[in-house]
C-alpha cells in the first residue's frame, strides 16, 4: 500500500501536475469563496439602513426589528460550530454546497415575506447559512 502510494506520488511529481483542476477552474472556484466571504459583511450592514423602512412595511415597531439584528447575530456566533461539525462528518464541499444554496434561499424568501414571524425566522436561517460557511470555507 505504501510502495504504491509511493508509484502514485513519483508519477505526479514528475508530470509537474498538483492539482486535479484547470487554472480556469481554480480561477472560478477562488472567485466563488471570495465572493461568499464578502457576503456575510454585506447581509449585516446592507440591513441597518433599511430599518425605519421594514418597521413601516411590516407595521412594527423599530424595537422588533432590531430583534431580527439580535437573532442574527445570536445565530452568527452558533452556525460556525454547526456546520463546522457537519462538515467533519459530510465534508466540505457537500456543506459549503448548501450553506451557499440555503444563503441564497433564504435571501429570496426575505424578499418575498410579508410577515415579521417569517422575516425572523429567515434571518435565522440566513446567518445560519452565511456564517456558519465561513468554518467550512477556511
Amino acid at each position: 500500500m505504501a510502495h504504491q502510494k509511493a508509484i502514485e506520488e513519483q508519477g505526479a511529481a514528475a508530470s509537474g501536475k498538483y492539482s486535479v483542476f484547470s487554472a480556469a477552474q481554480k480561477w472560478c472556484i477562488v472567485a466563488m469563496v471570495s465572493y461568499a466571504a464578502w457576503f456575510s459583511t454585506l447581509t449585516s450592514f446592507i440591513y441597518f439602513p433599511a430599518i425605519l423602512q421594514l418597521a413601516r412595511a411590516f407595521a412594527v415597531s423599530v424595537d422588533k426589528i432590531n430583534l431580527t439584528i439580535t437573532s442574527y447575530m445570536a445565530m452568527a456566533t452558533i452556525a460556525p460550530t454547526l456546520l463546522g461539525d457537519a462538515a467533519d462528518v459530510l465534508g466540505r464541499r457537500p456543506v459549503y454546497v448548501l450553506a451557499l444554496s440555503l444563503y441564497i434561499g433564504a435571501n429570496i424568501a426575505i424578499v418575498l415575506s410579508n410577515s415579521y414571524s417569517a422575516l425572523v425566522g429567515l434571518r435565522v436561517l440566513q446567518a445560519l447559512a452565511i456564517s456558519g460557511r465561513l468554518s467550512v470555507q477556511i
